[in-house]
């Protein structure tokens, strides 16, 4: 009996499973979306390669919640009714980072790229703290453990960039 109450519990979803992970997919498709085309804009072969980094990243995870999303979707139709395009509030962080990328101003880019993948890291987790499911919050969590890892990248690289300022 112990099995599968255990079972059941591995695959149990809530309906409210659905919102973390669509909030996730949100956050995960803007930042992708950003960094791909700040790829493209960077000149600066260390930022170049910490874009395509974060980008793959993104990819990854979208790959792997859209997965899970489509797995405990079917069991809550009504839900799926009522969510919409959540408009993480990203923006204003990815329109400054760009600004700054295209005036040259890498230090000023990786300061507000970093306050956003803060951001992003606060929500992700929130989110691992609310679910239901402990499947949801695994894939939460390696996707926070994978977002650390090039956020600290990006933390290295401003403070090398910000020691070597004269």
């Amino acid at each position: 009996m112990t099995l599968n109450s255990k079972r059941t519990h591995e695959v149990m979803h809530d309906g409210s499973d659905l919102w973390l992970i669509n909030e996730a997919i949100d956050l995960c498709q803007a930042g992708q979306q950003f960094y791909t085309q700040a790829t493209e804009g960077a000149d600066d072969y260390n930022l170049k390669r910490i874009f395509r980094h974060m980008a793959e990243i993104r990819k990854t995870m979208l790959s792997r919640l859209t997965a899970l999303f489509k797995q405990v979707e079917p069991r809550y139709p009504q839900t799926i009714e009522s969510i919409d395009t959540l408009r993480p509030s990203l923006t204003p962080y990815y329109a400054e980072a760009e600004k700054a990328i295209a005036h040259n101003r890498m230090t000023k880019a990786i300061k507000v790229l970093i306050t956003a993948e803060q951001y992003v890291l606060s929500r992700l987790k929130l989110a691992a703290k609310r679910a239901n499911s402990q499947r949801v919050t695994r894939q939460l969590a390696e996707s926070i453990a994978s977002l650390q890892i090039s956020c600290d990248s990006m933390k290295n690289l401003s403070l090398n960039e910000s020691s070597q300022s004269p």
